[in-house]
């Protein structure tokens, strides 16, 4: 980055959108937590926003049972993986209902966002690679053996923010040491 600055130095990066625009979405969810605050006497149960300490628990539930986490066994499939990617879509939903009640809640709403992102990422490589990556990582039920042959490989994917759509492709693993 110190590179490219100096390298660039009358660039001016230019946003997408306008920092009134940015701001408008960044403050969103304590703009809704406070709106919406007095319906009920617990901000935890409350039909118009969920507070990020739930959604975390819907996610870390979701990742857990359906991605292959210790409640598994860390066993999945994919069956199971096809249902994470449906309740995950499901969450993506509700962030936009989210409320946070002070800075700190804020803070954890947006790490919420990223971890949901990466959350479908793990997700995704997992249905990708059909295969077995044990020990360490997880176990594909319907492909239980290491398929050295065929995915001793990187994942590379990319996400197009605009469409939501994901791209994913194997890459070749170089090896500097034997």
């Amino acid at each position: 980055m110190v590179k490219y600055c100096l390298d660039n130095k009358g660039a001016k990066p230019e946003l997408q959108r306008t920092a009134a625009e940015l701001a408008e979405e960044i403050y969103k969810p304590v703009r809704n937590f406070i709106e919406h605050k007095d319906y009920t006497t617990d901000i935890n149960v409350n039909p118009h926003f969920i507070s990020p300490k739930m959604l975390q628990f819907r996610l870390q539930k979701i990742m857990d049972e359906y991605v292959g986490g210790i409640s598994t066994n860390y066993m999945t499939n994919d069956v199971l993986l096809q249902r994470g990617l449906e309740l995950l879509a499901m969450l993506k939903e509700d962030m936009k209902y989210i409320g946070a009640e002070d800075l700190h809640q804020l803070q954890r709403t947006w790490e919420l966002h990223h971890r949901l992102l990466a959350s479908e990422s793990v997700t995704r490589h997992t249905l990708f690679r059909e295969e077995t990556r044990w020990p360490g990582y997880y176990y594909r039920g319907d492909h239980m053996k290491l398929d050295d042959e065929n995915w001793h490989c990187f994942t590379l994917s990319r996400y197009d923010r605009k469409t939501g759509d994901w791209a994913l492709e194997k890459a070749p693993v170089y090896h500097i040491i034997d």
